[in-house]
């Protein structure tokens, strides 16, 4: 074995080593710049969450609010109801008399007794 045969193993050995460090070198940036990628996307990840915690609170206050206030419609309207279904039922009463006196002043038929009145 010649000389030029050692030097050509030893620069393949040398071209071996300065591939090997440049790989290195490169995986180890690439491996920084994963972890920097992947440290921002779990920030991102977790201000949209953060974000979509704040919206799906703001929207169940919403509807809270908004069935608070249907609530309280719904007994005014109840109360109204109430107090026209009594209006009605004291109109009711005072024309069943009235017809009872019309029946009594024409027809010679006695007032019925308003409490015990079926109809």
């Amino acid at each position: 074995m010649g000389l030029d045969v050692i030097i050509g193993l030893v620069t393949i050995f040398a071209a071996i080593v300065g591939i090997g460090v440049a790989l290195f070198r490169l995986t180890g940036k690439l491996g920084d710049e994963i972890k920097s990628a992947r440290d921002e996307l779990r920030g991102d990840i977790k201000g949209v969450r953060d974000e979509l915690r704040d919206e799906i609170k703001g929207v169940r206050g919403e509807m809270a609010t908004g069935r608070d206030e249907l609530r309280g419609e719904i007994r005014g309207v109840r109360a109204e109801l109430g107090g026209r279904i009594d209006a009605v039922a004291a109109e009711l009463a005072k024309t069943r008399i009235a017809v009872a006196r019309l029946e009594g002043s024409v027809l010679g038929v006695p007032l019925p007794d308003t409490g015990t009145d079926p109809a």
